[in-house]
């Protein structure tokens, strides 16, 4: 029996991500930790900028060469095509002249009236699409506009409330949302966009399956800190469909609780990579080849699929990918891979397996930063050849130095890993890092206890979880972590031990033996 496991994540980034990793910093710490593990010097720093966001900067070389990226764009991308892509009228122009299918609009500054805006939109026909020239994240974008009194709504909100007023205006395109990114000239990941929704079952309350949908949310990595929130725009949905979250929708229906489908905003991202068609990657791809020098990026594009139509609505450079890593369904893709892959192909085929078992510590460099440190951060270098071990001491009594020696020799051995004491008489202590490094810290750590005045005993267990790079004495809160982190290991064992049992069961009960002895067994019953 083979067990299932969770397609939303990758094996290669399950239990490795600091805290200080998720959300849009994962996008960034991946593509990082990628590089890292194929044996690449990494030097990082958390840059922050305005709006108090933080930005990922680091530098990946090999002997020959460097590639400097900030969050997931990598140098080969020109300062040229960002600015293209920065601005939304300049995109359309460059896709236009390439022929890409973009919709047909117009672009106007602060300089033209509302009601030049207004006159367009009624000699272009509705239903259209207004959004700021250089927004991001959805943030101004009205789409469906139906008509003239729709419109002038919207010219308000996007130009007076949100003061954005640079806008496009444009055909709307029927259609779902989607973000294909593409690297190197071939689409490595699709996602969609769906708004936030809840799938009635029946028995439970509105209030009820959202809490349980955001309890499946918090455990995506990428979406942790944004549970789908309840406000004035969900209770008006609701009320049309003559619901409270109170009410029990049918088993199957779907309940829509937000119009807009950004993930920032509860939206859901689901993976359609393998079900969206050659000829909706091609027009990807042909995108960002419309704009000199643009590597890799985001393409945000409208799809009919029924037609099999679609139009591209803009181009990111600079896109996150924290949620082609961990989409709400469907399955992850390594889109990491793929950049390392384009900037340092001479990396491709190194063993995975080994280097997975480790992973530096992000968190010790973005609290650094945090508190102030200026420059770049030098990681040091992944071990060749990573092994895994755990140890259990156990004894009456320790010695006053026993924890702060194993640190020393520890660090002195470049040992990675961590001890904790699990109780008064127990130390797990886990070590990672070369054979021939673990062999000597070893033999150091036998000669302790049997050159000590206490009786200590030492037993060696298997460990898999991958462990973060430098050694740690962890407090009570990370005791709690690894708690998990052990429960995990034991269920995993116990899953495994149970599958082959039943493997054996099946064996047995399909044999010759069992089918000829039924009928001794049915006398004995």
């Amino acid at each position: 029996m083979k067990i299932k496991t969770d397609e939303r994540f990758l094996p290669h980034l399950k239990d490795c991500l600091p805290e200080h990793a998720h959300g849009y910093m994962s996008s960034g710490y991946s593509i990082a930790l990628e590089g890292w593990r194929r044996g690449l010097d990494l030097k990082i720093k958390v840059n922050y900028q305005r709006r108090k966001s933080k930005v990922i900067e680091y530098v990946l070389s090999d002997k020959e060469k460097s590639h400097y990226f900030q969050i997931t764009r990598g140098d080969l991308v020109s300062r040229k095509a960002v600015k293209i892509c920065v601005n939304k009228d300049q995109t359309k122009e460059y896709l236009l002249k390439e022929s890409v299918e973009t919709p047909k609009g117009d672009t106007f500054d602060e300089s033209k009236t509302d009601n030049e805006i207004l006159e367009f939109a009624n000699h272009a026909g509705y239903p259209l699409v207004i959004k700021p020239t250089d927004g991001t994240g959805g943030a101004g974008v009205i789409a469906n506009i139906k008509n003239e009194k729709e419109m002038k709504q919207a010219i308000t909100y996007v130009r007076g409330q949100l003061n954005s007023k640079n806008v496009i205006v444009e055909q709307f395109f029927q259609g779902q949302d989607h973000r294909l990114y593409v690297v190197g000239g071939e689409v490595v990941g699709v996602f969609k966009r769906d708004p936030a929704s809840v799938t009635g079952n029946g028995t439970d309350t509105i209030e009820k399956l959202l809490e349980k949908k955001n309890e499946d949310r918090m455990k995506i990595p990428s979406l942790q800190n944004k549970p789908i929130k309840v406000n004035s725009e969900t209770k008006e949905l609701l009320d049309r469909l003559g619901y409270t979250m109170k009410s029990v929708p049918p088993k199957g229906e779907t309940v829509f609780l937000k119009s807009k489908n950004n993930v920032s905003s509860g939206g859901e991202a689901v993976d359609v990579t393998d079900e969206t068609t050659d000829e909706m990657k091609d027009i990807a791809v042909a995108a960002t080849k419309a704009i000199p020098t643009l590597v890799q990026a985001g393409v945000d594009m409208i799809i009919d699929k029924e037609n099999n139509a679609g139009v591209v609505l803009e181009i990111n450079s600079r896109a996150h990918i924290r949620t082609h890593l961990f989409p709400s369904y469907g399955k992850a893709r390594d889109i990491p891979s793929a950049i390392i892959d384009y900037y340092f192909p001479e990396t491709k085929g190194y063993n995975r397996e080994n280097a997975a078992r480790i992973y530096f510590d992000f968190d010790h460099v973005f609290e650094a930063f945090a508190s102030g440190t200026t420059g770049y951060m030098e990681i040091p270098q992944i071990p060749k050849e990573i092994e895994l071990t755990r140890f259990l001491l156990t004894a009456d009594k320790f010695p006053e130095d026993f924890e702060a020696w194993i640190k020393t020799i520890a660090v002195k051995n470049k040992m990675s890993g961590y001890l904790k004491r699990t109780k008064k008489d127990n130390i797990s202590l886990i070590i990672g890092g070369e054979r021939e490094d673990i062999s000597t810290f070893t033999a150091l750590l036998n000669k302790k206890i049997s050159n000590s005045n206490y009786s200590i005993s030492l037993v060696r267990k298997v460990r898999k979880t991958p462990i973060m790079q430098g050694f740690h004495i962890l407090d009570g809160d990370e005791d709690d972590k690894e708690k998990d982190h052990s429960l995990v290991e034991e269920n995993e064992n116990l899953r495994q031990e149970i599958a082959q049992l039943k493997k054996r069961q099946k064996k047995i009960m399909n044999s010759t033996s069992w089918k000829v002895t039924k009928p001794l067994r049915a006398l004995k019953k």
